[in-house]
């Protein structure tokens, strides 16, 4: 990642009023400590719409060791309507599970059905207009029909060449997981998904960012899980022309104090480190 610094902007500015994981990453997503409130990638897609109608506009990828704390509220909608929440895909196999329809169903049965159910459905919606989360649901079995023949080529990593997936570290067992997660990342950006947001680490302590134990055992670990592939997002971005439309945010709930705490550090909200690169942000600066 060093070598993609001239590209980069630092904040060092950030302050967070929870020193709490779960209330800290409410706030790093929606402005709130309290859960509730629409979430950035919400924002978004309320604010410019989607692009392309056969993807989700809001996708989320989370870490195979789990978390993040708070878990679907960090990409909730809110008390925005609910089919601006997000699309969860999956880190390992199949991003979008179910997207093959079963044997022997052809598109025109499959439309039929739809038709049929969308009939029944929107007469069950007309007495319940303002259940939104009932009229998300209902829009999803659309999504879901155009998703069938678009989302299996956006998230088939393999299309990819040898030295692009290298890029990304997949050809390396540590890397692997988060690069696959950017290379996807990239792939949808270039179908005009609004917004991608990748969660790093798992629940606690060692299993993510915590670090409250051995710093330099924990801090290898997951930098090396993450320096090449973040790298390789930022340069195969710049390579296409598309880092400059494209910001890329990186960072987490809070930072860390200097004082020591055993042999790690503890929790700071007072003043920590952000860094954003392309979408207009100048690089090379803080």
């Amino acid at each position: 990642l060093a070598t993609c610094v001239d590209d980069m902007s630092f904040v060092h500015s950030m302050y967070a009023d929870s020193p709490i994981h779960g209330s800290a990453l409410l706030m790093m997503n929606s402005g709130s400590i309290i859960s509730g409130s629409p979430c950035l990638g919400t924002w978004v897609n309320y604010g410019l719409g989607s692009v392309n109608q056969n993807l989700p506009g809001f996708v989320v990828m989370l870490d195979p060791r789990g978390g993040p704390i708070s878990g679907p509220k960090n990409w909730s909608n809110g008390y925005m309507p609910a089919h601006y929440q997000a699309t969860v895909m999956r880190s390992s196999g199949s991003p979008i599970l179910n997207l093959a329809p079963p044997k022997g169903t052809t598109p025109k049965i499959q439309r039929e059905m739809l038709k049929a159910l969308s009939y029944y459905n929107v007469e069950h919606e007309r007495l319940r207009d303002t259940n939104s989360n009932l009229a998300a649901r209902i829009a999803s079995y659309e999504l879901a029909f155009k998703m069938q023949n678009s989302a299996p080529e956006a998230v088939d990593v393999g299309q990819e060449t040898e030295a692009t997936q290298k890029l990304y570290g997949l050809d390396d067992k540590k890397t692997a997981t988060f690069g696959r997660q950017c290379l996807l990342a990239r792939r949808l950006v270039e179908r005009d998904v609004r917004f991608i947001q990748i969660y790093s680490g798992g629940n606690h302590n060692d299993a993510n960012w915590d670090a409250h134990g051995d710093l330099v055992k924990n801090h290898s670990y997951h930098a090396g899980n993450t320096d090449k592939p973040i790298a390789g997002l930022i340069k195969d971005l710049k390579q296409r022309g598309m880092l400059e439309d494209t910001l890329i945010i990186w960072g987490g709930e809070f930072g860390r104090t200097p004082m020591a705490q055993g042999s790690g550090r503890d929790h700071h909200i007072k003043g920590y480190s952000m860094w954003m690169a392309g979408g207009g942000v100048r690089g090379g600066t803080t």
